[in-house]
């Protein structure tokens, strides 16, 4: 008899493992399709800048036309924001671009002027991804803008 209690108790204790298994494999499953969902969202919404005319085609898409042929500089995004750089960051999140999370990454940034001449419009690219970028006027009071659509 006390074998019988044994076995039940072994057995009661394995189908609470069990339970607790499958519990603890349904929650790391609904965090993994979480998880999943957010880096597809913001690969969605990530913009191809891998060639000239993808970029060319992203600036025509916000409603700009420019000369295709750009200037091009290498850059490291600072580990520590100077308060300008902050600023910046700020144009940059208008636009749905966060230049925080690129940190110390080299990035590539290429400026192409407008075809009216007034403004460069500014791509910053990090692994073939663009990852923020302005519009400014040349003029020596002008202004800069986030990567958004033309108003007409």
């Amino acid at each position: 008899m006390p074998h019988i209690i044994k076995t039940v108790i072994y057995l009661k204790l394995f189908i609470t493992l069990t339970k607790k298994s499958i519990a603890a494999i349904l929650f790391a499953a609904v965090i993994a399709v979480v998880v999943l969902s957010r880096i597809c969202s913001v690969k969605a919404q990530s913009q191809d800048g891998s060639t000239n005319a993808k970029r060319v085609e992203y600036i025509n898409s916000i409603g700009y036309s420019v000369d295709d042929t750009p200037t091009v500089k290498e850059i490291t995004v600072p580990q520590d924001f100077s308060p300008v750089y902050e600023r910046y960051n700020r144009i940059q999140s208008e636009a749905g671009f966060d230049l925080s999370a690129h940190r110390g990454e080299k990035a590539l940034v290429y400026g192409y002027k407008t075809a009216d001449g007034e403004k460069t419009v500014t791509l910053i690219v990090s692994d073939g991804e663009i990852i923020g970028g302005d519009i400014c006027s040349v003029r020596i009071d002008g202004e800069m803008l986030p990567l958004l659509k033309k108003e007409k």
